[in-house]
């Protein structure tokens, strides 16, 4: 019996500067996760999500097929 498989083409976002200003969008509970933390900091909720995402993607693990 074969595998079922659904292939999707990847594809490659090109890098931005700080001029671009850049929107993302996120889920309703990624938002008020961060307005829970945006209401105990001092920091702007840019600042609070650059900092997660950064901070966030040195403990990403690719899993790729080979």
């Amino acid at each position: 019996m074969s595998e079922f498989e659904i292939r999707i083409p990847a594809r490659k976002k090109q890098p931005v500067t700080d001029k671009d200003n850049p929107v993302v969008k996120v889920s309703a509970g990624a938002y008020n996760a961060l307005v829970e933390i945006y209401n105990e900091s001092t920091l702007s909720m840019k600042d609070i999500a650059s900092l997660l995402i950064i901070e966030s993607s040195k403990h990403v693990i690719y899993d790729k097929e080979e």
